[in-house]
């Protein structure tokens, strides 16, 4: 899902924002961690999303402060399925 492809998906208001929080897994299943934010740009009257931020960090390690959550980014190229709220990648 990327380029026009992702500039379909995403052409519904409110949909990048559905996007946060959600809970990001590998194809197997196994879990990556959540999204924390998305780099995009527009294109024509749709959003594109170039990658998204993920955060791996729990909601313990989020309270303890300075440092917060580590962060990784992910190509949107690799988003194979959008489910369940979840985000599905190839690694």
């Amino acid at each position: 899902m990327d380029g026009p492809e992702a500039a379909v998906e995403l052409s519904e208001p409110g949909a990048l924002s559905e996007l946060l929080g959600r809970k990001v897994v590998d194809q197997a299943g196994r879990r990556v961690g959540r999204v924390y934010e998305a780099k995009a740009h527009w294109e024509g009257e749709a959003i594109v999303i170039d990658e998204l931020i993920l955060s791996q960090g729990g909601m313990r390690r989020r309270l303890r402060g300075p440092g917060g959550p580590e962060k990784q980014s992910v190509p949107w190229a690799s988003v194979v399925d959008l489910r369940d709220e979840t985000v599905v990648i190839r690694r």
